[in-house]
């Protein structure tokens, strides 16, 4: 009887302690990394969320631009952080895809638990007016004439601009010259002066280019409407079937507290409820995405399950 009752008592203290697991959590400011320079997608998603997520969490939040080898550095060092929920990394596509585009790998996607996706939004391709095309169609028509001397330039090899655009030649039977640089704010002065004179971008870089006339916006990556940007077509009237998005997340190392991610997860919940995050993120043409943390995990593993196969039809390999 006396060890029935024991067993019970530790049963009982273990329950007890399961239920305030994170109730010392979080006992500092919560960092959040972001694997690209500052100005880009993940960076604005990261600031925007912030100040909500702080008031949630009740500790101050901080951004720390992390960029380097097209965001394995800050991956590869959030996966070695100390997995106490004080550590989170905002990846967005290439952290599913770069897996398989790299030899070596400063991660796996073991080494991560998922929090929560944020958001998901469609791409716009767009053109310097020099190149003297106003649609999907005309690109097509000129790129077929001249296989691989018009280029497009993105933030880096696997990057959501540089996925679309190989999705987008692969679908389309054309060859497009890819240039890859460092991050969207490196490529954006030679795409507006036409050095490198088609993209796939997101809306936050291009939208008031567009609206200016400094670009021609083609179409969307999306299968309907881009917010903001609604009167142009989605590409897959030109390229029927072509779907692309760029989707931003928040991920933990894996050995993290599960009570820990739910109080993540619900922090990231309530700072989506706020009308200031949806007001930016909507401006930016995002759709926010409320996910539990086992629905945010089967979406990523899908997103690289569909990526690595792009990847390696169409051998894309990192540089």
């Amino acid at each position: 009887m006396r060890k029935l009752l024991l067993a019970l008592a530790l049963v009982a203290a273990g329950l007890a302690h399961s239920a305030d697991d994170a109730a010392d959590y979080p006992s500092r400011a919560v960092t959040l990394v972001v694997p690209y320079p500052p100005g880009g997608p993940n960076d604005v998603i990261a600031r925007t969320l912030g100040p909500e997520l702080s008031a949630s969490l009740g500790k101050p939040v901080v951004i720390e631009n992390r960029p380097g080898a097209g965001g394995n550095t800050a991956t590869g060092v959030v996966a070695r952080a100390t997995a106490d929920g004080h550590t989170v990394l905002v990846p967005g596509i290439p952290y599913a895809v770069n897996p398989a585009l790299f030899d070596k790998m400063p991660y796996t996607f073991a080494d991560f638990r998922a929090v929560s996706v944020v958001a998901r939004g469609a791409l716009v391709l767009v053109a310097h007016p020099s190149l003297g095309v106003k649609s999907v169609g005309e690109l097509l028509s000129m790129v077929r004439a001249q296989p691989g001397k018009v280029a497009y330039a993105s933030g880096g090899i696997g990057t959501s601009p540089h996925l679309a655009g190989e999705l987008f030649k692969r679908m389309a039977g054309v060859d497009l010259l890819h240039v890859p640089y460092k991050g969207t704010a490196d490529f954006m002065a030679d795409l507006l002066a036409g050095r490198a004179p088609v993209a796939f971008v997101s809306p936050l870089a291009i939208r008031s280019h567009v609206e200016s006339g400094k670009m021609v916006g083609l179409g969307v990556t999306g299968i309907g409407p881009l917010r903001g940007m609604e009167s142009l077509p989605p590409i897959t009237k030109s390229v029927p079937g072509y779907e692309a998005y760029g989707w931003y997340a928040l991920m933990v190392p894996a050995a993290t507290r599960p009570a820990i991610v739910d109080r993540l997860s619900k922090a990231t919940a309530a700072a989506l409820q706020s009308q200031a995050v949806q007001e930016k993120l909507y401006a930016l043409g995002l759709d926010l995405v409320r996910t539990t943390p086992a629905d945010a995990e089967a979406y990523i593993r899908a997103e690289a399950d569909r990526w690595a196969k792009l990847a390696r039809e169409a051998n894309i390999r990192a540089e």
